[in-house]
């Protein structure tokens, strides 16, 4: 979502709100209560948001209830010990039921957790204070709660995933492209309980690993916090424990006695080890836990089965928060960044050029970075975005960042510093900006090209590899070094395709990105299905109509005698004229079709 307020500002530039506040950063309070008197500010910056975000998850608790029934009587009994600012309920991946409520400060969340009890003794585990709880019936008689009648659940399912067949039908019912593109961003993005959750959990590690590590902070990054994450995507978590100017004052002479980590691995692996067996020990939901430490930055992968999110655990990975800020920043200078690129996400998905598992395909980063790239791009009406340079240029002494392994990730943090001429120069709206995106990919020359957001124009490749993206932070490192000749080539492909597409569909069943983000098996049935030398495709559901114009019953004819293997007498066909699919899926979609509804 954009960060910006409805003004005027000196260009004469307009900027609003999204109509829909159901994203990332919908509800955040520092977006939200500001007085009229305070100075006029267009852009919060990343710690700022971070910073309200976490102070929310200290002050909340997750718990598990029966059903969303539970809320009167799990009200009722908070609200005797604290002061609630709101409930959010939501189901787990196994339909378990859970209440999010945050209070209304964290000297009211330590007076609930202080009225909480453990297991009985008769149960074999160890007694844990967590953020995360469940609502044991009442042993006495049941308390009736009177519940004030503007009280009500904020959110009421609220982690559902996206029903896609409503969603088509709200596509279909759109008047224009752009707002279509709208659409897809508003119901698709992450909304405000599921980011709350990925703090809680956060939140529940560091209650846990608070007692071995000094100042620990665990920061959620990636998609979850950077503005471009979907509902349900996993969440990505670094482990610091940075030590405060205090904690390493040479004048102070009492120093803590600490344990130096000896060994042939490397410290961060040992410690990694050690946070794994943690999470299988001690952490309340988290399950399926792997360990992969002897990647570049090793990794601990688990399910947080409570709150229905697969987490990644890293130690002290600080870029991949710093590159999640960098895309928070971009994302906010304009509204219509983050909707175009959902669009072009969810058409490489459609297309096939994405794959939820590692391979020689191109993955939702590069091509995040490849949508900026455009929007920097001068030659459609003006840039949309600055270039990274431009960021690092204006920078200023507050904004110096370096890694462990001394990455300077020093940019401009304050985006109301920006020289307005940098930016919003192009004023297109999302529909034209998306056909320009595939016009400008399609021509784009890859051979010889990289793709670089920190020029914010292509530079000559150093490599022959056939797609190379400049990792913007540290820019010897190409992001889709893992992109096979094969698909890059099919990308250009798919670009020119969808284009094509695009700029041809204006009505029917397929109109707008309803043609681009159908699933590829979908469309090859499609194409089966063309009545004679015609180029226009025949929707499924014409075959379903109650009218038996000529058309349809030439097509049910069609169809018939290749999925009964008949001639056109109605004799069977030799074994060697019969109909063979090479797709198995498709030919088994048709005789599907023809068992159900035709025949």
């Amino acid at each position: 979502m954009s960060v910006l307020f409805q003004t005027v500002i000196n260009t004469g530039k307009l900027y609003s709100f999204r109509k829909s506040l159901n994203t990332t950063l919908s509800n955040c309070k520092c977006l939200l209560q500001r007085k009229y008197s305070d100075t006029p500010k267009k852009f919060y910056t990343f710690d700022e948001v971070v910073a309200q975000r976490r102070a929310e998850a200290k002050r909340s608790i997750v718990v598990q209830v029966n059903s969303d029934a539970s809320f009167n009587e799990l009200y009722g009994y908070c609200s005797k010990y604290a002061n609630i600012n709101g409930i959010h309920h939501y189901k787990n991946n196994t339909d378990e039921h859970f209440m999010l409520i945050e209070f209304s400060s964290e000297e009211d969340l330590k007076d609930v957790l202080h009225t909480c009890s453990s297991h009985q003794k008769d149960i074999d585990v160890m007694a844990l204070q967590s953020p995360f709880l469940w609502f044991r019936a009442s042993t006495s008689k049941k308390e009736k709660f009177t519940i004030p009648k503007n009280i009500n659940l904020m959110t009421n399912n609220g982690c559902r995933a996206t029903d896609e067949d409503a969603l088509f039908e709200d596509l279909m019912n759109c008047k224009t492209v752009s707002e279509q593109i709208q659409l897809l961003y508003d119901q698709t993005a992450l909304n405000d309980l599921g980011v709350r959750l990925r703090y809680m959990i956060a939140r529940q590690l560091e209650c846990v690993f608070d007692s071995l590590y000094a100042n620990v902070v665990v920061r959620p990054f990636g998609s979850s916090v950077n503005g471009f994450g979907r509902m349900g995507c996993d969440l990505d978590l670094v482990l610091t424990n940075e030590l405060t100017g205090d904690m390493t004052d040479p004048s102070r002479r009492l120093v803590y006695q600490e344990k130096k980590c000896e060994g042939g691995r490397s410290p961060w692996q040992r410690h990694m080890e050690l946070v794994a067996g943690l999470l299988e020990l001690r952490v309340p939901g988290a399950g399926r836990v792997q360990r992969i430490l002897h990647a570049r930055v090793p990794i601990v992968k688990y399910a947080h089965d409570l709150a229905g999110v697969d987490c990644d655990l890293c130690y002290s990975n600080m870029s991949g928060v710093y590159m999640s800020e960098l895309l928070w920043l971009l994302g906010s200078l304009d509204p219509r960044v983050r909707p175009l690129t959902f669009v072009v996400r969810r058409w490489a998905q459609a297309a096939g050029l994405t794959n939820p598992h590692p391979g020689r395909w191109i993955t939702n980063f590069p091509l995040t970075l490849m949508v900026l790239f455009f929007l920097q791009h001068d030659g459609n009406g003006g840039r949309i975005l600055p270039s990274f340079k431009e960021l690092v240029r204006q920078a200023g002494k507050e904004d110096v960042r370096l890694t462990d392994e001394n990455l300077n990730c020093t940019f401009l943090r304050d985006l109301n510093k920006l020289a307005p001429e940098t930016y919003g120069a192009n004023s297109a709206n999302l529909e034209t900006l998306l056909l320009q995106f595939f016009e400008f990919y399609s021509r784009f020359d890859f051979k010889d090209k990289a793709i670089s957001i920190n020029e914010g124009n292509s530079i000559r490749k150093p490599n022959s590899l056939p797609l190379y993206i400049v990792n913007p932070l540290e820019q010897a490192l190409n992001v889709s070094r893992n992109v096979s000749f094969e698909e890059c080539e099919r990308m250009r492909v798919e670009v020119r395709n969808a284009a094509w597409q695009l700029d041809e569909s204006k009505s029917g069943d397929d109109w707008g990105l309803l043609g681009i983000i159908e699933k590829k098996t979908t469309r090859n049935l499609k194409k089966l299905l063309q009545v004679g030398n015609s180029h226009r495709l025949v929707s499924v559901k014409d075959l379903f109509k109650d009218s038996e114009s000529s058309t349809v019953n030439e097509l049910r004819s069609k169809i018939e005698r290749v999925t009964k293997k008949t001639g056109d007498d109605g004799s069977e066909l030799p074994n060697e004229q019969k109909m063979k699919f090479k797709n198995n899926q498709i030919g088994s979609e048709i005789r599907r079709i023809m068992r159900d509804k035709i025949v």
